[in-house]
């Protein structure tokens, strides 16, 4: 039999510290357990201990992260969770759990936050707050979701549940780029194509009707003049391009431009019922998650309300919040607003009458989702042919005024 020194965190989330007397480690965590404590870190002996805070401080303090411009894949993030909660049902103390996480991230600054996390939590932060402590890595629904499981004891199910949630996230997000990439490279050819023709082709062309003194057609000659600026000033119309994005992308980082665009994007046809899907899933999976994590309601709609992104969801959501405090529930706010279609509503109102609210919103999720990825299918289906058309209108209207000079040059030759 040996002592070991513990550090866990009780049902109410508080770090408490003591001793045990048992023959192994894995004795303390299993009597831990039946404490329904949370281990933190675990040592043998007094003397263990001693060396262990002698070693921790020679250890070299914890960098301060710059969080800007680094950028954490989502699939980094699902493994990180993945694995802690793993080794968290497995009864492995938290902080035992944080030092292995570090070795089986592959991405270094991922580690480092990790590492910088670990050394919080062992100085005597919860684990919610070390994680707060750097927002552009842990949301502030991901840190919410870990201080409600931190409250119930229910940590290693929350990591699981957090990677699914991320998982399915991420998935609904490449379904949605995969529909804007394909357009983007077959405009891209179209503009390449066209950009062939009138700088290249047609000068040749018509320099031949200018020597047999055949007059250009009005269309005719506006690309061809077209052409030749694109040619003689190519350093001209890129800074206008560059400086255009640039500004868009600056005013659409301001109030009035992000309340613009939101609106905008929803009332585009077949774009904006897919966006609209897109947040009804983000809002039902995501209130989901934290009601079935055991997160209060209202702070719960709170944290959503950031998630969602779009200044019309995010009024909708506050909307819902008023509804619920005033005890008339989600689905009362939900019933006057167009963007929320009826059988969401009807599924939320049966959740809420059931007591069964976020398995409800889970199987809303769930839906829409699939919902999404038909729509994206059916999408492409009409895009191929759509741009194929409009490629084909573009080259026939060059080629026509081509051809056009050729009727009044053959006219010219035979007289």
């Amino acid at each position: 039999m040996a002592t070991y020194t513990y550090k866990a965190r009780n049902n109410s989330g508080q770090l408490v510290e003591g001793d045990l007397t048992a023959i192994s480690e894995q004795e303390v965590i299993a009597q831990l357990r039946q404490l329904k404590f949370t281990p933190v870190k675990i040592s043998q002996g007094a003397q263990k201990q001693s060396k262990e805070s002698a070693a921790g401080l020679l250890k070299t303090k914890a960098p301060k992260m710059k969080m800007g411009g680094k950028k954490i894949k989502v699939r980094d993030m699902t493994v990180f969770c993945t694995n802690l909660s793993s080794m968290s049902n497995a009864g492995i103390p938290l902080l035992s759990a944080l030092n292995m996480s570090t070795e089986q991230v592959t991405n270094p600054y991922l580690a480092a936050v990790i590492r910088s996390v670990s050394q919080s939590v062992s100085d005597g932060s919860t684990f919610s707050d070390s994680l707060a402590q750097f927002p552009d890595v842990f949301s502030n629904f991901f840190v919410n979701m870990i201080r409600a499981a931190e409250l119930s004891g229910t940590l290693d199910q929350v990591l699981k549940d957090m990677a699914i949630y991320l998982e399915k996230e991420d998935n609904m997000q490449s379904t949605v780029r995969g529909m804007m990439i394909y357009p983007g490279v077959l405009l891209g050819a179209s503009a390449a194509v066209i950009l062939l023709i009138i700088t290249f082709v047609m000068p040749q062309f018509v320099t031949v009707f200018t020597k047999a003194g055949v007059p250009l057609p009005a269309p005719t000659r506006m690309l061809y003049e077209l052409g030749l600026f694109v040619k003689r000033y190519p350093l001209f119309y890129f800074p206008i391009v560059f400086a255009t994005v640039f500004g868009v992308k600056k005013y659409l980082k301001t109030e009035n431009g992000k309340n613009s665009f939101d609106r905008f994007i929803l009332k585009v046809p077949v774009i904006g019922s897919l966006i609209n899907n897109t947040l009804v899933a983000r809002f039902c999976r995501t209130l989901a998650t934290m009601l079935n994590t055991g997160v209060p309601m209202l702070q719960g709609l709170k944290i959503v309300e950031q998630v969602l992104g779009n200044v019309v969801f995010g009024k909708i959501v506050q909307e819902v919040y008023d509804s619920v405090e005033k005890g008339e529930g989600i689905h009362k706010a939900l019933m006057s607003r167009k963007e929320i279609p009826k059988d969401v509503t009807y599924m939320i109102s049966v959740g809420e009458k059931s007591g069964n609210i976020g398995m409800m919103l889970n199987k809303v999720a769930d839906f829409y989702e699939s919902k999404i990825q038909f729509e994206v299918k059916e999408l492409m289906v009409l895009i191929e042919p759509t741009f194929i058309a409009f490629i084909g209108i573009c080259v026939g209207g060059i080629l026509a005024s081509i051809i056009l000079p050729m009727f009044d040059m053959v006219k010219t030759i035979s007289k």
